[in-house]
């Protein structure tokens, strides 16, 4: 369980770095990416905070495809988590723990009488 903990806490600083990371450099290589220009002569920009949702969703689909290879590992058929990743990685990966140690420590014991 410390494992998972320690593994998923690492990925998730991760992600969120790369993607502000990753946005600032693609907006320092190509600075005019999000700015468009209007008809009459103006310009319209948006926020850079467009492009890192846009790359933090990609990096939410690849949480997806980790904790589907956990869940099997562990035994745990939920969709509903992988559709909750999607949308927010923290969330995904805080209810796929939360399913893990709920399977392991109330599985019931089954003691040998002697």
């Amino acid at each position: 369980m410390t494992e998972l903990i320690k593994k998923y806490a690492t990925l998730l600083i991760l992600g969120l770095v790369l993607s502000r990371v990753l946005s600032a450099i693609i907006l320092l290589a190509i600075p005019n990416l999000l700015t468009s220009e209007l008809p009459d002569g103006g310009t319209s920009t948006l926020g850079s905070g467009y492009l890192s949702g846009g790359i933090e969703y990609l990096i939410n689909i690849g949480f997806m495809i980790l904790l589907s290879k956990d869940m099997k590992k562990e035994q745990i058929k939920s969709n509903l988590i992988l559709i909750m990743t999607f949308f927010s990685s923290f969330i995904g990966v805080l209810i796929f723990l939360l399913s893990v140690a709920h399977n392991k420590y109330n599985k019931p014991k089954i003691g040998i009488n002697e």
